[in-house]
């Protein structure tokens, strides 16, 4: 049964598909007939904003459901934080991202395609308007989230094939894949996605790089490798986790405060630096993977942050070109973020576009390489933090 006030939702639909187009994030035609095509309201019933719920039918909600907005479905406790604080753990994403990630994964009808992270099932639903139902799989960790996408995805007339299970181990069974695409963001590939890729197959992923990261775009060019450069465009994704009542992805964890003796010093980075230089995100994450700025802006500190370690920089200089600095943890991180910085400007500071990727099927070989995969320069994907 179709969902209250919805009558108008073709046209809604085709509004949204044509506002993709006119951005420029769906040039391929098809691709915006999917879209116009694809009943999104059958796939938000419910949607999440802090503490507040938006149900079907409710003011608004056609409204919310139509926008190039990415809506918030579910919800896990954020560890053991005594707010009872919670964290998204599935959403619908926005749809301009959606577009670019299957535009850049460059199926064809006939090609299979794998989706890891079924989520709502509203992508699995584009995949299945644009290539036929049966050329689609879905897995996603939670059973209950494939649940409720096969109950959205039956009642707005596609049948694709879904299980739940750990994404990164990919599908279920030997299947070989045209096409995988991650809705979920990996910090490295897993083997099992190479294994199960075709020859000359690709894989669309978003590098969880911290706060928005770039999209992997790899394709298969040996038995056990994929390779490609990194898309600049900024996503940001849940993580692929391997526990289903958290919302973190491997050591992600929030940090156990510590009681070490911290370390006292002073640097000659600018804390500033790492707020007003954002191009620096991605490489600061290739030096200290799960690297977070935190801490209280508004009391005159940044603090950065990588599982157990932490540092904390005054933004008010102790005198000319000389910041106070103090350390806690195993290691000293600001130190290494320092070190970031000094290779970053030595490098020409290089973006997004200057990178590649290079992943054979072994854990431990799979690398970051800049302007050539046998460039001088290149930093390890590491499979956890």
């Amino acid at each position: 049964m179709d969902l209250p006030d919805t009558a108008n939702w073709e046209s809604r639909a085709a509004a949204l598909a044509d506002e993709l187009a006119a951005a420029g994030v769906l040039r391929d035609p098809a691709w915006r007939d999917a879209f116009a095509a694809t009943p999104r309201h059958l796939f938000v019933p419910r949607i999440l904003d802090g503490a507040a719920a938006l149900e079907a039918g409710d003011p608004g909600w056609l409204d919310a459901v139509y926008t190039d907005e990415a809506l918030a479905t579910q919800t896990r406790p954020a560890g053991d934080d005594p707010t009872g604080r919670e964290i998204a753990s599935s959403s619908s994403s926005k749809p301009t991202v959606m577009a670019v990630m299957l535009e850049r994964l460059a199926a064809e009808p006939g090609h299979r395609v794998l989706e890891i992270g079924t989520g709502t099932g509203y992508n699995a639903a584009l995949l299945s308007q644009r290539l036929g139902a049966d050329n689609v799989y879905s897995l996603d960790l939670d059973p209950e989230l494939v649940a409720a996408a096969h109950g959205h995805l039956t009642a707005a007339g596609y049948s694709p094939h879904l299980a739940a299970g750990d994404g990164s181990q990919g599908w279920p069974g030997e299947m070989v894949f045209d096409r995988i695409i991650a809705t979920c963001a990996i910090t490295a590939i897993p083997p099992a996605w190479i294994d199960q890729l075709a020859d000359g197959g690709r894989i669309v992923a978003p590098l969880d790089a911290g706060a928005a990261g770039p999209l992997l775009v790899l394709d298969k060019t040996a038995g056990d490798e994929v390779t490609g450069r990194i898309d600049p465009f900024p996503v940001l994704f849940m993580p692929m986790r391997a526990d289903v009542t958290s919302p973190f992805g491997p050591g992600q964890e929030p940090p156990t405060a510590t009681t070490a003796m911290p370390h006292y010093g002073t640097t000659a980075l600018a804390p500033a630096t790492l707020l007003d230089r954002p191009e620096l995100a991605l490489f600061l994450w290739l030096h200290a993977p799960g690297v977070r700025l935190a801490g209280s802006l508004e009391h005159g500190v940044l603090a950065v942050e990588r599982g157990p370690a932490r540092a904390e920089v005054d933004l008010a200089p102790v005198a000319e070109g000389t910041w106070a600095v103090r350390q806690s943890g195993p290691y000293r991180l600001w130190d290494t973020i320092e070190h970031a910085v000094a290779s970053f400007d030595a490098l020409d500071r290089p973006d997004a576009t200057r990178l590649g990727v290079t992943a054979l099927n072994i854990p431990g070989k799979q690398f970051v390489w800049l302007d050539d995969p046998d460039s001088d320069h290149c930093w390890p994907l590491s499979t956890s933090l």
